[in-house]
């Protein structure tokens, strides 16, 4: 007869509570002996801190997060801090949490409801949304399942679904949509007439953030207008989320959807997680985890560092190379065929930030992955070669180890995902705030393809944008400590073939596959030393904001207003300040509708990106740069760039960005903007900034002024419509208006400049069509390729006779470029 054990366990008074103790009590899978030195490392720290609310474990990609979060959730159910909850990602990280989790023999469960989680006896593991939605099973505003200690895995990829959990998208065939733009209308075309048309009309370039005085005075209409359709597919998991915190949400509406939503997701609302004994933030090391805070809601004051290994971790091997800045000449279409080669013999994967950006690879892809089609394609690149693979925008929660992916390439800056995005974007365009979101992104995006300490993988960064981002002292400075290293080794290796060829590039790439001897003892070499980043980085200026929304949710607005202007008064950034200056601006209407349109005064006059005051702003004037052109240019290269490179790729952004292509409009204007910057023009975005007037003004050098209007999305076939004729006509009438002593050219970018049916013609005009784009773009970077010469870029004369080589300079512009309308 076999002896009962069990009656032994339970007469043991000393119950197992430290993780790395546990491991060793668990009938584990023979994979898994030991835990590694960084894990028990880890593992210690936390459990010498194991009583503090909400933790923070830095842990890189490879090092075994899974196993420590698990021993944690373990630990923390044998000390009767249960029940405990792991939360993924999504539902395949979750299912590979599952998977880890019976090989180590922990007892897990995916079912909230599962009796042996509430009683302690189960981990459950579940994705991110299912914690955080409008139906949750956790509970909304009333806690029904209890959680005692949860752990986010990977937080800062959970933001992204946590923020669409917490966003309203409404397409303008909803009748929700129509209600509320309905609703809003008379204050919309008081706001802007011409962007209300446009977003009447379902232009899908217009959007228009809703003025928050506005929100606030139709909020009985547009609650209606949703509670209506609060069991739609669209509503349903979102408005239980935000029907009580509506009147502290912002609205964006363009032509073809609107977007609500807080400026920081409610997470508290989920009460269970709010109450949480213990939260568990596991994250990889990135330029921001302002996202502890604003999205998780853990407290700022009380997190402390970050528990990080002493070591460098187990980051894995890579050859970060940035072709455009080893060889400013070389294309977009050189570096497609080196990586078209390449995926003959490896798997290779593309991130690209948009669907547009996606077809500029279609040819050279063997699939594109986008949506739903991802996890399939995943599979495949796991299962085998497939070649080269075109990934959409996901930086984040993608696995690709080992042969999934030998070479990976980030094309371009990542893009904005909502509406508010976009519009804090635009306002943010040239600062830390802005600049610190694509560098964590792009950083993301470069740790999916070296999944362990053993994996390599050969990392491009591609395009002018993104060169330049990372190269500049301000983005390289928020790289991480092993991203930092690894790419100063490879430019170290790359700088030896000076110049290089697309051929040699390709050469020193294969000494990486082809594992080299030398590159992986000196590519481990650099890491052995490096010191674990234990810094944790919190944006002031978010956590402002995130401070006093929950301020005035509470309905503590004077509070809310105190926090902002603490925030502002220690900002030096002109355009953060702006920024949160309209951020008080909203919290202060509530009590002082009068001092809230002041703030925004000063705020628009510091940036007139941000919302205009009710009562509208003084114009000012634009003036032409004082001094010639070509000393106008000289002033501002030495105050921008820091080397020739800089400059190349500055100027190739520009030629990136001048192209006719639909839904780039905003885009294309502010490149016209800083293509006269960049030639020494003085320019202006009035429409953009003052919500009248032209696309683009310039004031050349000689006294005159370009009126120009930016058609360069326009496909259609049949020229010049009517309503494009009439805005360059309005915005004439605009400059006679304010510039009554000085003439215009008015200028139309259009691919065409044949008049449509019933267009009139403006007296002067004249058309930038395909043709004159194209010898701009060429012309530019035959411009910037001579000033890479220091004789030739710190001199005026030399300058302006460049100038006037290239027709770049304010006699020959016009002529150049553009031609008068065909019949």
């Amino acid at each position: 007869m076999p002896i009962d054990f069990s009656d032994m366990l339970d007469s043991d008074d000393d119950v197992v509570i430290h993780p790395r103790d546990i491991f060793f009590t668990l009938d584990r899978a023979p994979s898994f002996s030991f835990p590694r030195d960084i894990q028990t490392e880890v593992m210690n720290h936390w459990f010498d801190d194991r009583d503090k609310r909400d933790s923070v474990i830095k842990l890189n990609v490879g090092s075994g997060k899974t196993l420590v979060g698990l021993l944690l959730l373990q630990s923390s159910l044998n000390e009767g801090k249960g029940p405990a909850l792991y939360v993924a990602p999504d539902n395949q990280l979750s299912q590979q949490v599952l998977q880890e989790a019976q090989s180590l023999g922990i007892e897990v469960t995916d079912d909230p409801r599962d009796a042996d989680y509430a009683a302690g006896e189960k981990i459950c593991v579940v994705n991110v949304y299912k914690l955080f939605n409008g139906k949750s099973v956790f509970g909304v505003g009333a806690s029904q399942i209890n959680i005692g200690t949860v752990i986010i895995d990977d937080a800062h990829a959970c933001v992204s679904t946590v923020t669409q959990q917490f966003r309203i998208s409404l397409k303008n065939t909803h009748n929700a949509y129509k209600k509320i733009l309905a609703a809003l209308s008379e204050d919309l075309r008081g706001y802007s007439q011409a962007r209300y048309l446009d977003i009447d009309a379902g232009d899908p370039r217009a959007h228009m953030e809703v003025p928050f005085w506005s929100w606030d005075a139709r909020q009985d209409e547009i609650l209606r207008a949703l509670h209506e359709h609060r069991n739609d597919d669209e509503l349903q998991f979102t408005y239980p989320l935000l029907k009580d915190i509506l009147p502290q949400c912002r609205c964006v509406i363009g032509g073809q959807h609107l977007e609500v939503e807080p400026y920081f997701p409610a997470t508290d609302l989920i009460q269970s997680f709010r109450r949480a004994k213990r939260r568990i933030y596991m994250t990889a090391t990135l330029a921001d985890d302002s996202v502890i805070v604003t999205h998780f809601g853990a407290n700022a004051k009380n997190l402390g560092q970050p528990i990080v290994p002493s070591s460098s971790q187990s980051m894995g091997e890579r050859m970060i190379l940035m072709p455009q800045e080893l060889n400013s000449d070389l294309t977009i279409t050189d570096v497609q065929g080196l990586l078209t080669d390449l995926s003959k013999k490896v798997n290779v994967v593309v991130i690209v930030p948009s669907k547009p950006a996606a077809d500029e690879w279609k040819d050279e892809a063997d699939q594109v992955l986008i949506g739903d089609a991802v996890p399939d394609g995943i599979d495949k690149l796991r299962n085998g070669h497939v070649g080269l693979t075109v990934l959409v925008n996901r930086y984040d929660g993608i696995d690709l180890p080992g042969n999934a992916c030998r070479v990976l390439a980030i094309s371009g800056l990542p893009e904005v995902s909502s509406y508010a995005h976009l519009v804090d974007s635009e306002i943010l365009s040239g600062s830390a705030v802005n600049l610190r979101r694509q560098v964590e992104r792009i950083e993301q995006g470069m740790g999916r393809g070296v999944r362990s300490n053993d994996d390599y993988c050969a990392v491009l960064l591609l395009g002018p944008k993104l060169t330049s981002r990372i190269r500049s002292p301000e983005g390289f400075g928020m790289l991480t400590p092993a991203t930092k290293a690894q790419l100063d080794l490879s430019r170290k290796i790359a700088r030896k073939l000076r110049t290089p060829s697309i051929a040699e590039i390709n050469n020193v790439i294969l000494q990486c596959l082809n594992r080299d001897p030398d590159w992986i003892k000196v590519s481990k070499k650099i890491l052995v030393n490096l010191k674990a980043d234990d810094e944790l980085r919190l944006d002031p200026a978010k956590l402002a904001i995130r401070s006093a929304l929950d301020y005035a949710r509470s309905n503590q607005h004077k509070e809310a207003v105190t926090v902002m202007d603490r925030a502002i008064d220690e900002t030096g950034d002109e355009q953060v300040k702006a920024w949160l200056l309209a951020r008080k601006a909203a919290f202060q209407h509530a009590i002082d509708a009068d001092a809230a349109q002041k703030t925004l005064v000063v705020a628009h006059s510091m940036e007139p990106g941000v919302i205009k005051p009710m009562h509208g702003t003084t114009y000012k004037q634009l003036t032409p740069a004082t001094g010639q052109q070509a000393s106008a240019l000289i002033a501002n290269h030495q105050k921008r760039f820091m080397d020739s490179t800089s400059m190349k790729l500055y100027a190739d952004e520009l030629c990136s960005d001048l192209q006719f292509c639909p839904d780039t409009s905003d885009r294309f204007e502010a490149a016209v903007n800083d293509l006269g910057w960049f030639l020494g023009i003085s320019g202006q975005r009035p429409e953009k900034d003052y919500k009248e007037g032209p696309d683009n003004l310039w004031a050349m050098p000689n006294g005159s002024f370009l009126v120009i209007e930016c058609k360069n999305g326009v496909t259609a076939e049949s020229g010049i419509s009517k309503k494009d004729a009439g805005q360059l006509g309005q915005s004439i009438d605009w400059f006679r208006g304010r510039y009554p002593a000085s003439s215009a050219v008015p200028v139309m970018i259009h691919p065409e400049r044949v008049l449509g049916q019933g267009a009139s013609l403006v007296m002067g005009m004249r058309v930038i069509d395909m043709s004159g784009l194209d010898k701009l773009r060429n012309n530019l970077r035959a411009f910037a390729k001579q000033l890479v010469d220091p004789d030739i870029s710190a001199n005026a004369s030399e300058v302006a006779k460049r100038l006037g080589q290239f027709e770049l300079n304010a006699d020959g512009f016009v002529n150049a470029f553009s031609r008068g309308v065909k019949g």
